[in-house]
């Protein structure tokens, strides 16, 4: 490298104003904000706001939640050969390098612009510092401060998402900082917690910091990074907390559970509430199965039960517990085998490592726990609980010990009509009379009108067409009651959401060719006929067809 070179190459070369113009730089518009909320004394949840690269979106459109197509493409896609494209990059960068000029910067621009940049990361990174070509003669201080760049002054996030990994291959380079800040964002968090992990010799602090920053797709990335710690403080709260996340705690329950090591956690003689709260969501997740490892792939789980029920038996009465316990509770019982019966040695148990001994004893605890005085009273009052949270966790309780919450949907039904997924559960009932009630509602509070505009092939994803998913499933209802709700139904076939529409389809078809020897009013037949002349959808169009030829 010559002299020259490292004397006329400059950052500020590159012009950027020239190249982005006036669009502000994401680093600085999530700095501000998290300094905005802490300034108010509130904790900084950069996800509630969209990133000034969002892009503008029509009525219904649809967007990855932060963190979502990097999370998904990680986890559960084939991403495509894009070898090429990475090749392209890497000229890109190396061309900047060489030259900070305005037009090497809107060249790599443009290239970064086409597609999600984790699709070719690995490809783009290995040639960098030279596993791809066998070249690595680039200079570690050019390539720091062009990766610091781009990850505080660039406009776009996948701009940014390649200069966080720049950083994360350089050997020494502390930018902690700056990462964690970036990090806050659950659509960097992924990035940043591998540059982290990367680049410092002991991250456990600061990838603790990052995970509990966020709680989407960030908090599985970074909590997954977490998994190998030895620090006692990290492994508690992997147990009371690590695992909690607003994507699914299915991801991490496992991870936490074994990382933690919740079985020897539950089995101290005192345990803290909130490891017996963290010990029921991890359960919860693992019986509930999912994305990731489950309650059979978990080795020490009837050891683990064991210890967590017996915690809850002793507890004394004046102490009570959340519902959540409850469920639990009932949720190991369906796995493992029916209360106040005799148990059968089953093979595939067995194997997993619950014997006939441990069942025995843990469904005892478990028939203990659900016959203990209070959980009445705790479901009436979770019922008027605004939080749907606790609304639904009360409802299932409610579903378990056959009390009677019909009248509390109804309730959340008439205060918020179009959004309320009180509605599966009103129109669910087998009473004909509050049946015909949850229709009369139907009528009442749902703008039929506005919903039956005509077909269109419509996602309808968003809050603005709540009310049309609300009618398909008052619509679905029908399907075993021939004749009833033919207004409503025919309202659905006029929705411009395709996926209402071929729900109110199947209802109709039920009730022509399912229907035993009820006989259907004759107007079906008419609803199907104007319904093909509307159709736009041509497969949809076709099975209407279908429906009438019988």
């Amino acid at each position: 490298m010559h002299s020259t070179d490292i004397q006329t190459w400059s950052i500020d070369k590159l012009d950027a104003p020239r190249v982005w113009g006036e669009r502000p730089a994401i680093f600085e518009f999530i700095q501000d904000y998290v300094r905005e909320r802490a300034e108010a004394g509130e904790s900084p949840v950069p996800t509630l706001f969209e990133l000034p690269d969002e892009p503008k979106r029509g009525r219904g459109g649809v967007r990855w939640a932060a963190g979502a197509l990097d999370g998904v493409m990680g986890r559960h896609g084939q991403v495509e050969d894009e070898r090429l494209r990475a090749k392209q990059i890497v000229k890109g960068i190396r061309d900047l390098l060489a030259e900070t000029t305005p037009a090497n910067l809107e060249h790599l621009t443009r290239l970064l612009a086409r597609a999600p940049v984790l699709g070719v990361l690995d490809d783009v990174l290995a040639e960098l510092v030279g596993d791809g070509n066998g070249n690595g003669e680039l200079d570690p201080e050019r390539f720091h401060e062009l990766a610091l760049f781009l990850v505080q002054a660039a406009p776009e996030r996948e701009l940014v998402k390649l200069g966080i990994s720049m950083l994360g291959v350089l050997v020494g380079c502390d930018e902690h900082e700056t990462l964690l800040t970036i990090g806050r964002h659950e659509e960097f968090t992924l990035f940043s917690a591998v540059a982290l992990a990367s680049t410092l010799e002991q991250p456990d602090l600061q990838l603790w910091e990052l995970a509990k920053s966020v709680r989407g797709w960030g908090r599985i990335h970074a909590v997954e990074r977490l998994v190998d710690s030895v620090n006692p403080e990290i492994r508690a709260w992997l147990l009371r907390q690590g695992y909690r996340n607003e994507i699914m705690d299915e991801y991490l329950a496992y991870s936490c559970a074994v990382a933690g090591d919740l079985a020897g956690a539950l089995e101290a003689d005192i345990v803290d509430d909130a490891l017996l709260d963290g010990a029921a969501g991890i359960f919860a997740g693992l019986l509930n199965g999912g994305p990731a490892e489950d309650i059979e792939d978990y080795e020490q789980a009837p050891r683990a039960a064991e210890a967590y029920l017996r915690h809850l038996v002793r507890r004394p009465e004046h102490r009570p517990l959340d519902l959540a316990h409850l469920l639990v509770a009932e949720q190991l019982r369906e796995f493992i085998g029916p209360v106040g019966e005799s148990l059968d040695d089953d093979d595939v148990l067995r194997e997993l490592g619950w014997t006939l001994e441990i069942r025995a004893r843990v469904l005892d605890m478990c028939e203990r726990f659900a016959a203990r005085p209070g959980w009445a009273e705790a479901v009436a009052e979770g019922l008027e609980v605004e939080s749907l949270e606790h609304f639904h966790q009360a409802d299932a309780a409610a579903q378990l010990l056959d009390i009677d919450a019909w009248p509390h949907h109804l309730r959340r039904v008439q205060a918020d009509p179009g959004r309320s997924p009180s509605w599966f559960r009103l129109v669910q009932t087998e009473d004909d009379a509050r049946f015909e009630q949850a229709l009369a509602l139907a009528r009442e509070l749902l703008p039929l009108d506005k919903i039956a505009t005509g077909p269109a092939q419509e996602v309808g994803l968003g809050p603005e067409w709540d009310v049309h998913d609300t009618l398909l499933v008052v619509a679905q209802s029908l399907v075993d009651r021939p004749g009833r709700g033919v207004d409503l139904i025919d309202a659905a076939l006029q929705s411009p959401v395709t996926r209402v529409r071929r729900g109110a389809l199947l209802v109709l078809a039920s009730w022509l060719h399912d229907g035993g020897d009820a006989e259907p009013p004759a107007e079906v037949h008419e609803l199907l006929e104007r319904a093909a002349e509307r159709e736009v959808d041509e497969e949809l169009a076709a099975d209407i067809a279908k429906v009438i030829q019988g």
